[in-house]
């Protein structure tokens, strides 16, 4: 019996030496790379007879190997989630039933146009609508406008998604949030963080402890269709935009000026109103300026994990267990994508210019708000917010540097 299993074991042994022997003689360098190997020439049949139709598509779905997904479970651990919750992040990463990977499939519909991002963007208006009246009820104020457009859409935001019983309102929270948010990503992947980051672990308790008093309080039940709090792109992208529209202000006020109309009301009487779903559609200047904006600032790192091997196009090998960096900076500094003015602000890059041929930039380019499968679900609600504010604050104030110019 042993001999005939170790004949057994020799000959499966021989044949799989020839047959990788064999794929790699006849694989010439000039064809696409091998797919499925563990079997050579038979692990393709396999799969093809077992999966059927969908053997292809699984393996178009291989890019899950370069994966945000595991940057979003490894999240699990630096927010304080119990080493069940964080298990079950991990599973099937590469899987489109896993749960780090599935979850755009459910927080999409909530913040793509609909009911829900209406809803949101009603309530956001309304509240960013009663700041600006609180803040010109004051007259002539001298305040810093990167910080107060920061506590502005912090208190917009934050009333728009959370309710009623919004736990933000609490400053204590507010500033722990733009704490954590500032180091998060070292917090997230840094070994120990909690050791070496004692602020960031006190921040990340006083929110947690927020948090769950709102859940015991059934504050989600009266939140909005998306109980998240979208707050990071928001507040650091409107400082910056405060300040360019500040420096081009003659365009745009002149240009969403078109975008008020004139009705009455029985109580209030004569009503000014302003069309917000023409921003997009009709006033290309304010449209571009926070598009580049978007492009100028953007700091998205862009973080992916290499789950297995890969190898970029035979020049590098990017090893399993890697952190993976496409910085947003690095991409749209790119003078291939954006020409040879990619490094200066040009407030009208997205729109066409008069008495110019140049076109304008391909906007897959601008990765502000990631990019390919992987793009930031608030997006929609994130730049109607802006815009919202943008409009109000040229509209009604005049808003002028204590120096004599912008710093």
């Amino acid at each position: 019996m042993l001999p005939t299993v170790t004949l057994a074991v020799g000959v499966i042994a021989t044949t799989y030496m020839f047959l990788r022997l064999l794929l790699r003689l006849t694989q010439d360098a000039r064809e696409p790379p091998a797919i499925v190997t563990g079997l050579p020439f038979l692990s393709p049949i396999i799969g093809m007879i077992r999966e059927k139709s969908r053997f292809h598509v699984r393996l178009r779905r291989q890019w899950r190997t370069v994966s945000f997904a595991a940057i979003a479970a490894a999240a699990g651990s630096a927010v304080g989630m119990s080493k069940e919750a964080v298990r079950v992040m991990h599973l099937d990463l590469t899987s489109e039933n896993g749960f780090s990977v599935s979850w755009p499939r459910y927080i999409m519909p909530s913040m793509g146009p609909g009911k829900d991002l209406d809803a949101i963007n009603r309530k956001s208006v309304e509240v960013l609508a009663n700041e600006m009246e609180t803040l010109r009820a004051q007259g002539t104020v001298r305040l810093g406008i990167s910080r107060w457009s920061r506590q502005t859409m912090v208190t917009t935001t934050t009333e728009a998604v959370w309710g009623p019983q919004n736990p933000y309102r609490d400053l204590a929270v507010a500033e722990a949030w733009k704490t954590l948010k500032a180091g998060f990503l070292a917090f997230s992947m840094f070994p120990l963080s909690s050791v070496f980051f004692p602020k960031l672990l006190r921040a990340r308790e006083v929110i947690a402890a927020a948090m769950m008093e709102y859940m015991r309080k059934g504050g989600h039940k009266s939140s909005s269709g998306l109980c998240a709090c979208a707050t990071s792109t928001t507040t650091s992208s409107l400082a910056w935009i405060s300040k360019t529209l500040l420096q081009v202000l003659a365009d745009i006020r002149r240009e969403v000026s078109a975008l008020v109309y004139e009705g009455h009301d029985a109580d209030n009487g004569t009503v000014h109103s302003i069309d917000l779903a023409g921003i997009r559609t009709s006033r290309p200047i304010l449209m571009s300026t926070f598009q580049e904006t978007m492009h100028f600032r953007a700091v998205n790192p862009g973080p992916r994990v290499l789950l297995e091997d890969v190898d970029l196009g035979g020049r590098y090998l990017l090893k399993k267990g890697s952190m993976l960096m496409i910085p947003a900076t690095v991409q749209h500094a790119d003078v291939t994508a954006w020409a040879d003015d990619a490094g200066q602000f040009d407030h009208l890059r997205f729109a066409r210019k008069p008495g110019t041929r140049k076109k304008k930039p391909n906007r897959v380019g601008l990765r502000a708000f990631g990019g390919g499968h992987i793009l930031c679900p608030g997006r929609h609600f994130t730049s109607t917010e802006i815009m919202a504010f943008a409009v109000l604050l040229v509209l009604q104030f005049n808003v002028v540097p204590v120096s004599g110019k912008w710093v």
